[in-house]
This record gives structure tokens, C-alpha cells and sequence, in this order.
């Protein structure tokens, strides 16, 4: 694991642990209190799946996401599926007193998805 890290640029390390950290946490909370976040999500959800059961798969996805980036498996389709999860609250949120921040770790997300070569993925392999 450390050999790991050192071949990793300290940026992309920061980003990954710290992103890492936001879902970890943001998800383990969703799971312990589920009372508090259901006003988070929105009202149409009920009409495809129960609230709770929504949250909990949700939460039960972040948690993963973040342990994940953490151990730096994938990070360029994680970072990928963080900033469409984040995108995704911002649009059906929108932007307030508490998603505002959510802004930001889109931004990571993005720069952390680019940094560490998912635009490179993304293109197909063309033979010259």
C-alpha cells in the first residue's frame, strides 16, 4: 500500500482520502440516523421505491464509494460516479444553504476523474 502511495502524486492522494472521507462519512451517518436524511430525498423517489429503502441502498452505495477511493480501486470510474452522484443532488436539490458545498466536491470529483486518466478511458483505442 505505501509503494502505492508514492507512486501516486500527493494531490490525487489528497483528493482521493479526502472525497473518500466525505462519502465514508456522509453514508455511515445516512445508515446510523436515516430519520435525519430522509428529508434530503426528494418526494418523486416514493413513486418508484420507498423513501427508507432508497436512502438505505443509497447510503449503503456511499459508504462503498468511499472506502473504495480510499483504497484507490478504480478511481477514475469512482470519481466518475461521485461527481454524477453530486451532480445529481444538485440538480434535483438545487443549490442552497446546504447543498452549496456540494458544488465543490463536485469540482474534486471532476478534477480527481481527469488527474487520474478517466478522459484517457473514456476515448477508445485507436491503432496507428
Amino acid at each position: 500500500m505505501l509503494d502505492a502511495l508514492k507512486l501516486q502524486s500527493k494531490p490525487l492522494v489528497l483528493l482521493r482520502f479526502g472525497l473518500g472521507l466525505v462519502f465514508l462519512y456522509a453514508g455511515a451517518h445516512a445508515l446510523a440516523y436515516a430519520d435525519g436524511w430522509l428529508e434530503f430525498v426528494p418526494s418523486w423517489v416514493a413513486a418508484v421505491i420507498p423513501l427508507r429503502s432508497f436512502l438505505f441502498f443509497h447510503s449503503v452505495g456511499t459508504v462503498l464509494l468511499g472506502a473504495l477511493l480510499i483504497a484507490n480501486v478504480k478511481t477514475h470510474w469512482l470519481a466518475l460516479i461521485a461527481a454524477l452522484d453530486l451532480f445529481a443532488i444538485l440538480a434535483f436539490a438545487g443549490i442552497d444553504e446546504t447543498t452549496f458545498r456540494d458544488f465543490g466536491l463536485l469540482m474534486a470529483a471532476l478534477a480527481l476523474f481527469f488527474e487520474s486518466g478517466g478522459m484517457e478511458k473514456l476515448q477508445p483505442n485507436r491503432e496507428q
